[in-house]
């Protein structure tokens, strides 16, 4: 937008700072004053007994949610334990099924067992076996962006296993495929650590294969890593704990390895096991591994408030899952690294933890000082079904269970304050009658600034309002009728700025249109004068409507024809293209005014159109009776004398060389000729505008269009050259296509040179 204090219609800073009063440093909608003003004298009165009140309802509520807390904890136990059991029992079943039959150890066939049990439970992420032997099987699920072995999976796998055969190793040591240290797995698939060799026995390969379905295998590949599950912290921790005689002879005996970052889907995870016995020996395990997430997930899905936090804690007061973020560890070089709940300095469960030591109390509440919110604590065992000592704690904000107590509290304000709100709304009633009208009538005067219309008529029985109201309507027609003789933007801008209209301009760079109606004073002299206006005033509606759609000025009305210009009063980067297309646009909506012209009986009307760009002097011209906002200089001569042209080369829309270089790109035009504009010295090509090169329907070339501004390319370069003989053939081949008005000028022309060659 131009600088509102370079123009001559603006006002400087000065001025405007002394024509318009400050506004007040506080201010208050009238409505809400009288309203405000009468609560504040009533709602002392409440304070007092709903204080009472309160109080009296908050032990009863805080007794209710420590209540709710010792249930919670004892639900958390039991549905976790209902989470991990399935779990538990498919580690069981499948124990079973190697116990009755060994040789599943090292066959591939139970793969398909393995994927069941994988497919029947989706939290699931992996299930593998390791024997005695050193034998390894698992099953695993495809996670996105998994790496196994160092590889990346194929996209379509649905699932893959690993297998390694250590039998076969050790029957053919030393003859192993070496794989090269890149094959080597940077660390192992879901639920198992970077490989370390044992300590004896030939190398075995991993062998991973890679599945899209049950029948379908996407790849294979060996790596010799040299994995041996025996070596493995989950299977030591699970073995040292079922030496015992009692654990021997357990039925239902499972074990849970600490967390840790999987290192093929980069989530921490952890390993559930149960032995394999044969007999009373020991000859492997079972495994299978969730993530942890599927444990977090849980707790915070059966949260009992919104801001209530559990944790299951070791004996230690480690965390062994939580709410919080990263499941309750610190997540250190990709790797899982326990922490203490007193490390969580300043939080609820630290303070809790603490004040449980001093007092060896399992359910309390303390008043937390970083944050001055006073909460509950509870500690509840966990079932040592899973041979962990753990404990449920859960910390909760006591303002979460006291949506009730507010509600109350809500009701007593309502029934309580009854009859003062029925002089509230009294109050409110009064001076809605009062403030109403006067919002309204300072939304009407804001949307009159708008230039927006008015929404409805302000009617009130206060006779001040309602002049005022009647003020602001005729203000308001009066400014419409200005707006049709005035430039809306310049209106606007004099509105905002509240100066008085000055004689002066300024110069600048823009672009000028005119457009003439071809043998007007022909059909005039032969059409009743009311036809005529009606023809004439429906051919400047459709200009002056494509020059408002482009955001262009009408500057006036001559006769039948209009003067447009863009640039001013608001700035256009554009001005020469929003100039052309509202060209074009005239053009072709003349095509359908004529067809209705034809249908009344009344005559054709053709325009012609004349585009230049240039510097030119913009402003307020005239004097302090009278003035115009008008453009002048030597570019709106150039301008008129383009559109007179177009009588002389039979063409409709001519622009000007000056508005070619600013918006030729995107236009569709084809060379008239160099010409000499009178009064200026030098001479200036034109052009003739087509169309617009991606514009939407109305505006865009046809085929014919296109092959015209090609065609007629051709035959101007060779007329520029002075090879008028091939220029003539072109504009011939013009004519006999196109019927071209234009192509047989220049022919003439070219025929004409040839022959004072």
């Amino acid at each position: 937008m131009a600088d509102k204090h370079t123009g001559p219609w603006a006002v400087s800073q000065k001025n405007a700072a002394e024509q318009v009063a400050p506004a007040p440093k506080f201010s208050f909608k009238l409505r809400l004053t009288i309203s405000m003003l009468f609560l504040c004298l009533i709602l002392p009165c409440f304070k007092v007994f709903i204080f009472y009140v309160y109080n009296m309802n908050y032990e009863i509520y805080k007794r209710h949610a420590a209540e709710l807390i010792t249930t919670h904890n004892d639900q958390t136990s039991a549905k976790l334990l209902a989470l991990l059991n399935p779990i538990g029992d498919s580690l069981l079943i499948l124990a079973k099924q190697i116990r009755d039959d060994p040789r599943l150890f090292e066959s591939a066939s139970f793969h398909d067992t393995m994927l069941l049990h994988l497919e029947n439970n989706p939290r699931l992420v992996s299930i593998f076996v390791a024997s005695e032997k050193g034998d390894f099987h698992q099953v695993q699920a495809m996670r996105e962006s998994m790496i196994i072995a160092n590889r990346v999976p194929p996209a379509e796998a649905k699932y893959n296993t690993w297998v390694v055969d250590r039998s076969s190793a050790a029957g053919s040591s030393g003859k192993s495929s070496k794989a090269p240290s890149s094959e080597l797995p940077r660390a192992s698939t879901a639920g198992h650590e970077s490989p370390i060799a044992p300590k004896g026995g030939g190398r075995a390969n991993s062998v991973f294969t890679f599945y899209k379905d049950r029948h379908t295998v996407l790849d294979s590949y060996v790596v010799n890593n040299n994995y041996d599950a025996r070596e493995r912290t989950f299977y030591k921790a699970l073995s040292a704990n079922v030496g015992t005689p009692a654990n021997i002879e357990r039925d239902r005996f499972l074990n849970i390895g600490d967390p840790f970052i999987s290192s093929s889907t980069s989530r921490p995870t952890m390993n559930v096991s149960a032995p394999v016995f044969i007999g009373k020996t020991f000859v492997g395990m079972v495994g299978e591994s969730f993530e942890l997430s599927a444990i977090s997930n849980f707790l915070k899905s059966i949260q009992i408030s919104k801001n209530c936090e559990t944790y299951i804690l070791d004996t230690e007061g480690n965390i062994v899952v939580s709410t919080g973020a990263n499941n309750g560890y610190k997540l250190e070089k990709a790797a899982l690294i326990k922490q203490s709940v007193l490390e969580a300095a300043g939080r609820p469960a630290a303070h809790a933890v603490q004040l449980r030591k001093s007092s060896n109390q399992q359910q309390f509440e303390f008043l937390d000082s970083a944050t001055s919110e006073v909460y509950l604590a509870q500690f509840t065992p966990f079932p040592n079904n899973l041979n962990k000592n753990w404990e449920v704690l859960t910390v909760a904000p006591i303002s979460d269970f006291l949506g009730g107590l507010y509600e109350i509290n809500k009701k007593l304000m309502i029934y309580g304050g009854l009859a003062a709100l029925l002089l509230v709304v009294l109050t409110y009633f009064l001076s809605r009658a009062i403030s109403r009208p006067i919002e309204m009538l300072t939304d009407d005067i804001r949307d009159l600034l708008e230039f927006n219309r008015s929404k409805e008529v302000v009617r009130s029985n206060i006779w001040e309002i309602n002049i005022l109201s009647i003020t602001v309507n005729k203000l308001r027609n009066t400014l419409r009728a200005f707006t049709t003789y005035v430039p809306h933007d310049l209106v606007n801008d004099l509105l905002r700025s509240g100066n008085d209209i000055e004689v002066g301009g300024e110069s600048r760079y823009m672009t000028i249109m005119f457009t003439d109606l071809k043998d007007f004073s022909t059909i005039a002299e032969v059409t009743p004068s009311r036809t005529l206006l009606k023809c004439v005033s429906a051919h400047l509606a459709l200009v002056a409507l494509a020059v408002k759609e482009e955001t262009g000025t009408v500057d006036k009305f001559i006769g039948d024809s209009v003067m447009a210009f863009w640039g001013a009063p608001l700035l256009d980067q554009n001005h020469a293209y929003h100039a052309c297309v509202t060209a074009v646009k005239a053009q072709r909506r003349m095509v359908g005014l004529n067809r209705q012209l034809v249908a009344d009986g009344l005559p054709l009307l053709t325009v012609r159109i004349g585009i230049h760009s240039d510097a030119v002097l913009v402003g307020n011209v005239g004097s302090s009776e009278r003035m115009s906002y008008t453009v002048m200089g030597d570019g709106v001569n150039v301008a008129a004398r383009l559109e007179g042209i177009n009588k002389e080369f039979a063409t409709k829309i001519c622009i000007s060389h000056a508005t070619f270089k600013e918006a030729g790109e995107r236009l569709w035009t084809r060379p008239i000729d160099v010409i000499t504009v009178k009064g200026r010295k030098g001479e200036i090509p034109i052009y003739e505008l087509v169309a617009i090169r991606g514009g939407d329907t109305e505006t865009m070339a046809t085929y014919e269009e296109q092959d015209l501004c090609a065609l007629t390319h051709q035959a101007f370069n060779l007329y520029a050259k002075h090879e008028y003989g091939q220029a003539a053939d072109l504009y011939e081949k013009l004519i006999q296509a196109h019927g071209d008005g234009l192509s047989k000028i220049m022919k003439n022309r070219c025929l004409k040179n040839l022959i004072s060659l």
